[in-house]
């Protein structure tokens, strides 16, 4: 196994360009250092071993403007789909001197045991540079990932690619045509079915499929997503049929050779058969060109079928892994998201932020935040619903929450090499997590669904078809809650 490196609203304006951002991290008067010490290792800051600490740059607050220029790594501008998120400073761990090593793991058995706390409680574990590797060794192939995205944003560009990817007999798979279905008419642009071939000459396994789509409809967001997966899209995502799980991956890696090498990092094996005490399998592909104005709202990989056995044959987690560009992240578990959630409407009640308490508490959701806060149980039930329920505006409230979060040690900028897995342990105990790109370069990565290599028992088919369709019921339901609450 080989260690991470380490390494080393209405009252702001935005800064115009990266480089004005880099200006405000300017060295400051004496006892800047110190102060910076005071953010980054303060009590109720989260810690991410081996990640590299951020902290926002807050105009308005002279005590959070900027960071001495010795200790400055990145700066990062935050905005999505022409909401303003704020700006954070990425910090050199090396500058931060004896006070901050001392709190970074001793060793590689240290740095595991850390790791394997934070996945049990459903937090981040930051890999950085874990894939360095794979970005040099497969240049060749992330150079042609430009021209695939352009491919696939035109109509009838998945079918040709995956023809001539599939073409030779030994590939095993074989092209069937496109699919009428789309799931999500405004956003998806070509599904294509794909089946098995068996050496043996029984019949093909059908039912896989691969989706080309927009991540938004913003005139100004060109993010796009290829997805693979099988069976009927939304009634088996969560789907335990270890078969087809197993098919998509081998298809995923044929197509996109990178995501074998990323899979067979051993220490990826070892920490998640340690963590999680069985053999993983990555499937259900997604690869990610995160524009700039693009990235993802506050969301979940959980599903609700993930209670089924006791959670055994539940979808673990996600491992994502940056390979150009830069993406900035927050993740945060469920637990740590609800606490956040009731340090922001505290400050509120307080009198910090009028504008924010105006915008949130008016036309009386202020009577429904304080009932949802003052019950843990509603309030992670509401953060599980789609959007984030009834909490929507308070979680997207920028740069205000954002920067809330991002001082209190959930904030992370990924760059080419790095990752990050999202442990889940159900619908409300799971890592929550929002996306930007971080730059002006469009950022490709993949995103792998991590789940137990194993079979799944079988048990009577009419009650796991009665039991899938009162699973999707209640997600109608929820939805349904979640738009009315926000009305």
């Amino acid at each position: 196994m080989t260690k991470p490196r380490k390494q080393g609203s209405k009252e702001r304006s935005k800064p115009r360009t990266e480089e004005g951002a880099r200006l405000q991290g300017r060295p400051r008067a004496s006892g800047a250092k110190a102060a910076l010490l005071q953010r980054v290792l303060h009590p109720e800051r989260a810690r991410a071993p081996a990640a590299r600490p951020i902290v926002p740059l807050v105009p308005e607050d002279p005590a959070r403007a900027s960071v001495p220029q010795e200790c400055l790594r990145a700066t990062a501008l935050l905005e999505r789909r022409g909401a303003w998120h704020g700006e954070w400073a990425e910090l050199d761990p090396s500058t931060l001197g004896a006070r901050w090593a001392k709190g970074e793991p001793r060793d590689l058995q240290a740095f595991i045991e850390a790791c394997t706390a934070r996945w049990q409680r459903c937090e981040p574990v930051v890999l950085p540079g874990l894939w360095s590797e794979v970005v040099e060794e497969a240049q060749d192939e992330l150079a042609e990932r430009e021209g695939l995205r352009q491919r696939l944003a035109a109509s009838g560009g998945l079918r040709e690619w995956l023809e001539e990817r599939l073409a030779e007999d030994e590939s095993g798979f074989e092209v069937l045509g496109r699919s009428r279905e789309k799931a999500d008419p405004e956003r998806d642009i070509e599904k294509v079915r794909v089946a098995s071939r068996d050496p043996s000459g029984r019949p093909p396994v059908g039912e896989l499929w691969l989706k080309s789509g927009w991540l938004s409809t913003h005139e100004a967001d060109a993010s796009l997503r290829l997805r693979a997966s099988f069976g009927v899209e939304g009634q088996d995502d969560a789907s335990r049929d270890i078969v087809r799980h197993r098919l998509v991956a081998r298809l995923c890696e044929q197509l996109l050779p990178e995501a074998a090498m990323v899979v067979d990092e051993p220490f990826l094996r070892e920490f998640l058969r340690r963590a999680t005490g069985v053999e993983v399998l990555a499937t259900q592909h997604i690869a990610y060109w995160n524009a700039p104005q693009g990235g993802a709202l506050f969301h979940h990989d959980a599903f609700a079928e993930d209670e089924l056995d006791d959670g055994a044959h539940r979808q673990l987690g996600v491992c994502y892994v940056q390979l150009s560009g830069r993406t900035a992240w927050l993740a945060l578990s469920t637990a740590e998201l609800a606490a956040r959630v009731r340090e922001f409407d505290a400050e509120l009640r307080r009198g910090a932020l009028p504008w924010v308490a105006r915008s949130l508490h008016g036309r009386g959701a202020d009577k429904k935040l304080a009932a949802l806060v003052a019950d843990q149980a509603r309030l992670v039930e509401e953060l599980a619903l789609p959007g984030c329920g009834a909490l929507h505006d308070l979680v997207e409230r920028a740069p205000e929450f954002t920067n809330l979060l991002a001082e209190r040690g959930h904030a992370f900028l990924l760059e080419p090499g790095d990752g990050i897995l999202l442990p889940n342990r159900g619908l409300h105990s799971t890592c929550m997590h929002s996306v930007w790109c971080a730059g002006d370069e469009i950022a490709y990565s993949l995103s792998l669904a991590l789940r137990p290599d194993r079979a799944a028992p079988t048990g009577d088919a009419k009650a796991e078809r009665r039991e899938r369709r009162e699973t999707r019921l209640a997600k109608a339901r929820a939805r349904r809650a979640a738009r009315i609450a926000r009305r």
